[in-house]
């Protein structure tokens, strides 16, 4: 019963990053309207974003090691609390700002504290079908605002939706004071030479680059596709989106497989029919002439990136259980950066050459797992 409190501790903070991940994507154009916004205005606004995240993600992990979870759960939540608060009823773009960077320390927090916390309290045998699992809550949290948003009626704006969501995490935080999280794992001192010292572990880098390219096949995915639909395949703006909301589907039908499927399949095989999956999907949207082919694309590629986070974060749970805060930091805050390395030069290159980029990053993330698979 202990466990099953943690975990459900573990779900709900990540169904909030999966809100606070997509909120922006969600409710930008009502933000823009209410406030005039340009295309650079509202450009700046959403930076503000992941900059927050990756602070939340650097901090996590030697807060956690530390201090245990508790105290660190319950700040990302109140943070979280806050600054949807902020962004929905927000009377001016710099307090709007300030709520979006404030959510994005949360999301961050929130996203590796209960990575690392559902990797402690599962034992090696469930530890990455719990993470799948978890990976299933990000899915439904990201698509649950744009779903609201698109099925209510106009008179319930989005200062209504996205206030009740932060309210719904002051009662999650009302929850968390009753659950007895982990203890700190260095209560009589933090070992600071041991914590440089894992920046240099070829393992943990090994499976922080994995992650790093497979951050950046999600970013290109979840950014580019709409707008390679559009101008490579003429598709109007809201056929492209119609056929993206299918790639978070397809994830979170592959993220609840992968509970029961990593439990008897070995994770290497797991990977490489995910990059397979990957693979096929690029091609569905290199080759696609109509909506069908574009929704298959979606679907595929969203199945095939559901695997590589919960078992690569699985392998470095198991390795690094005496310090998997700081390790998971680290690996996280490394697969930001290949979100945001990859977008840009994706920008800077020209979209026509996306699929192309995500067969790249899938290949990678085979050849690396595959190396540090045989080091664990």
């Amino acid at each position: 019963m202990k466990n099953t409190k943690v975990l459900i501790a573990g779900y709900l903070g990540m169904f909030f990053f999966g809100v606070a991940f997509l909120v922006m994507g969600a409710v930008l154009p009502s933000l823009a309207a209410k406030f005039s916004l340009t295309e650079a205005d509202s450009s700046l606004l959403v930076s503000f974003l992941p900059f927050g995240t990756i602070f939340g993600s650097l901090v996590f992990g030697p807060i956690i090691d530390k201090y245990g979870y508790k105290s660190l759960m319950l700040v990302a939540m109140a943070l979280g609390a806050i600054g949807l608060e902020t962004i929905a009823f927000g009377p001016s773009t710099g307090i709007v700002r300030g709520g979006i960077f404030i959510l994005g320390i949360s999301g961050g927090m929130l996203n590796g504290a209960t990575n690392a916390l559902v990797s402690d309290a599962s034992d090696d045998k469930s530890k990455a079908a719990n993470l799948s699992l978890l990976g299933f809550f990000y899915c439904v949290g990201a698509i649950s605002l744009p779903l609201l948003l698109a099925s209510l009626p106009e008179s319930v704006t989005y200062s209504h939706i996205v206030g009740s969501a932060g309210a719904m995490m002051v009662a999650t935080f009302v929850y968390y004071l009753f659950v007895e999280f982990p203890k700190a794992k260095f209560q009589q001192g933090f070992p600071i030479k041991k914590v440089l010292g894992m920046a240099k572990e070829p393992l943990l880098l090994l499976f922080s680059f994995v992650l790093f390219f497979q951050s950046a096949l999600e970013g290109l995915s979840n950014n580019w596709s709409p707008q390679y639909l559009a101008t490579h395949h003429g598709f109007a703006a809201d056929q492209a989106q119609y056929a993206l909301s299918f790639l978070v589907v397809g994830m979170a039908i592959s993220r609840l497989s992968l509970t029961f499927i990593l439990k008897k399949v070995d994770g290497v095989k797991v990977i490489i029919m995910s990059m397979g999956l990957i693979v096929a999907g690029a091609l569905c949207t290199l080759f696609a002439t109509g909506t069908a082919a574009a929704i298959v694309g979606a679907v595929l590629l969203g199945m095939g990136l559901a695997a590589t986070f919960p078992i690569a974060l699985g392998k470095v749970g198991e390795k690094y259980k005496e310090m998997s805060g700081t390790a998971f930091s680290l690996a996280l805050v490394i697969s930001l950066f290949g979100n945001t390395i990859m977008n840009l030069i994706i920008g800077q290159v020209g979209m026509q050459l996306l699929p192309y980029f995500q067969i790249l990053c899938a290949v990678m993330i085979i050849i690396l797992f595959a190396i540090g698979n045989k080091k664990v």
